[in-house]
């Protein structure tokens, strides 16, 4: 008997190669997806932030501090401006309360810009849930072009430490 060598190499070859086939089909996958939306067009309301310049999206933060005892005014930090071609009829709210014990003043002031020159709107009180400005109680949509300026004037309480949040909404007519 001569043994043929070659044919026996191409069987193991043919044998292994069958096995790495069976072990990857046999092999289980997992699947994880991603979903998302786009929404093309131009952003209608735009927060603006001085020396960051305009915020992507409808969020923007900011950080605060004051010393305690002393009332501080801080200004020309916020603004939401319309972009849009059309006025929009909004309503802002405190809709998260800083904590009233940390604040003798927490007040927001708003401020238009509609006559070319900024005009004193109104101020939400930052400790009291729900305190609003809306454009409706006056009639008074904010035009294409021009924006809101969001002063503050806080004075934390003698001894106070630590920090709070506050938020508010902005909601507007599309």
């Amino acid at each position: 008997m001569n043994p043929n060598y070659k044919k026996g190499l191409k069987f193991i070859t043919l044998l292994i190669s069958a096995i790495l086939i069976a072990t990857v089909s046999a092999t289980t996958f997992k699947y994880m997806y991603l979903e998302g939306t786009v929404n093309i067009g131009t952003q209608e309301l735009a927060w603006i932030k001085t020396g960051t310049g305009e915020i992507s999206g409808d969020t923007v933060t900011q950080t605060l501090t004051v010393t305690p005892d002393f009332q501080e005014e801080i200004n020309d930090t916020l603004y939401l401006w319309n972009k849009d071609t059309a006025a929009h009829n909004m309503t802002i709210k405190v809709i998260t309360a800083a904590a009233a014990s940390k604040f003798d003043v927490f007040q927001i002031h708003i401020y238009s810009n509609e006559s070319d020159s900024w005009v004193y709107r109104d101020y939400l009180n930052a400790t009291t849930l729900n305190d609003g400005y809306s454009t409706y109680d006056i009639n008074d949509a904010l035009d294409a072009g021009y924006g809101y300026k969001f002063n503050y004037v806080i004075k934390a309480t003698a001894g106070a430490t630590g920090s709070t949040t506050f938020k508010l909404e902005v909601k507007y007519e599309d």
